[in-house]
């Protein structure tokens, strides 16, 4: 049975995401966070990271980019409703939901699911990126 941590600041999502993959057969664990994330990765073996973008202190792509330095055989996938998804409601501050799924590519996630997903889609790029 494949383990996957998820990593998501939203309980509910985090919660909602534990239960679609519970029932597809992964032992699953969650993390509030970040920083919570990291410290379960020193605690057990995942083969797959869910991670959301855009979360307070250290952020998706911090944590993509420790993953990959950390724990280079775990597969990332980012997931993300971040920023704003075109230029009519672009706000001078905010970074666009385009620049996020890109920088989550850039720092190393094998796949980048736009929030809301179809949990299949999801269940989908889980197993496209287990290992054999």
């Amino acid at each position: 049975m494949a383990s996957i941590l998820v990593v998501d600041d939203d309980p509910d999502v985090a919660e909602a995401i534990q239960a679609i993959l519970e029932r597809s057969g992964f032992h699953v664990v969650v993390a509030n966070g970040a920083e919570a994330g990291l410290a379960a990765l020193k605690e057990h073996e995942f083969e797959i990271v869910v991670t959301d973008l855009i979360m307070p202190k250290v952020n998706g792509l911090e944590l993509i980019r420790t993953l990959r330095v950390q724990h280079s055989r775990v597969r990332v996938i980012a997931i993300s409703g971040g920023g704003t998804l075109g230029p009519l409601s672009l706000k001078p501050d905010a970074i666009s939901t385009h620049a996020f799924i890109a920088a989550a590519r850039d720092a190393g996630a094998e796949e980048v699911l736009t929030k809301p997903f179809d949990m299949d889609d999801l269940v989908a790029a889980i197993r496209r990126h287990l290992p054999n």
